[in-house]
């Protein structure tokens, strides 16, 4: 299996690699457009580096990709990867834009490419087992979501060699393009309602930076449901995450990594965390659904949809309005 990594540069790529190289996994080619970067972080490794990405796919014919850019070069690259019909797993948000994504996502649907996004939330101990629930009949319906994902000061991607994520037009934005991806994917994910309702409001009054530090946003779904999510760079230490769900037959809350679920019934299910890194477990799983023919956990269509969000909550805080989201046709961007 001749699996290449695109995008060294991203702060994520180098986890990949670890992952890969835990899995027993030989690393054919890196590319990155930064010659520094693909000193930096492939130094180590005994593989072919290429500047370009296209020159890497025509040169090296790979199997699998591991794919990364800066968010406003991300669609071009996912482009580019379905017109190879190779292959790959892209970062979040996979663009800046949802118009320019969607013909990407409907594209690599329609030729049956296997095109994944890496929305690990859907791979956590709490969410696996409410799907379980809701296989089972059990979940109900849903009423309320929460998630709150607060993590460190911003001038870390300076740090991490990755400045563009401080510019609004290289990374489209601050917190909400890079965490509100997971937290806007798995309230579709869990309700299985299109988000119709949008209300935004940001912040960048903690650092100052030119993208927003704080995103406040509440979305309606098509069935009713509402949903909360708080999304920032101002926690002092690390991360720190809060999640709870509602519905007519139980509540549930926790850190995605474990929990509890309270039944109206009265019974309790305790979750408990699992060992392992998330990386790792989302490279392996990734590769097994792959090679087993199996759909992604998430697809380019998904993160559409999320990104179709994003956009809007964008505007929203921009205008101080609601904005609306009529429900999109059934052209596949919903699976």
């Amino acid at each position: 299996m001749k699996i290449v990594v695109a995008g060294v540069g991203h702060w994520h790529a180098p986890m990949y690699i670890k992952a890969l190289q835990d899995l027993g996994q030989s690393i054919a080619a890196i590319s990155d457009p930064s010659a520094e970067a693909l000193e930096r972080v492939g130094g180590e490794l005994d593989c072919p580096r290429y500047e370009s990405v296209q020159e890497l796919l025509d040169r090296e014919q790979p199997d699998f990709v591991f794919a990364h850019a800066p968010h406003c070069d991300m669609t071009e690259l996912a482009r580019t990867l379905v017109a190879a019909q190779v292959p790959f797993s892209i970062e979040k948000p996979a663009g800046i834009n949802w118009r320019e994504l969607e013909p990407v996502a409907t594209l690599a649907k329609t030729e049956g490419l296997f095109a994944s996004v890496a929305l690990v939330a859907r791979a956590y101990p709490l969410v696996r087992r409410l799907r379980a629930l809701e296989e089972e009949g059990r979940l109900g319906r849903l009423t309320h979501y929460y998630y709150r994902l607060f993590a460190g000061a911003p001038d870390r991607y300076r740090d991490w060699h990755v400045p563009w994520m401080l510019d609004p037009k290289q990374a489209g934005g601050g917190c909400t393009f890079n965490f509100g991806p997971h937290v806007i994917d798995l309230f579709r994910y869990l309700t299985n309602q299109k988000v119709v309702e949008v209300f935004c409001r940001t912040s960048n009054l903690t650092h100052g930076e030119p993208v927003e530090d704080l995103s406040c946003l509440l979305m309606r779904g098509e069935a009713g449901a509402l949903g909360v999510a708080e999304v920032s760079y101002t926690h002092p230490d690390g991360y720190e995450r809060y999640f709870s769900l509602t519905s007519d037959t139980l509540h549930c809350s926790g850190d995605l990594e474990q929990g509890t679920v309270i039944f109206r019934s009265g019974e309790r299910l305790a979750v408990e965390p699992e060992p392992g890194d998330w990386t790792s477990w989302y490279v392996e799983r990734t590769l097994a659904r792959w090679q087993a023919g199996e759909p992604p956990l998430a697809t380019l269509g998904h993160m559409t949809q999320a990104l179709r969000v994003i956009n809007a909550a964008m505007e929203s805080a921009r205008t101080g309005a609601v904005v609306a989201l009529p429900v999109m046709d059934r052209r596949g961007l919903s699976s």
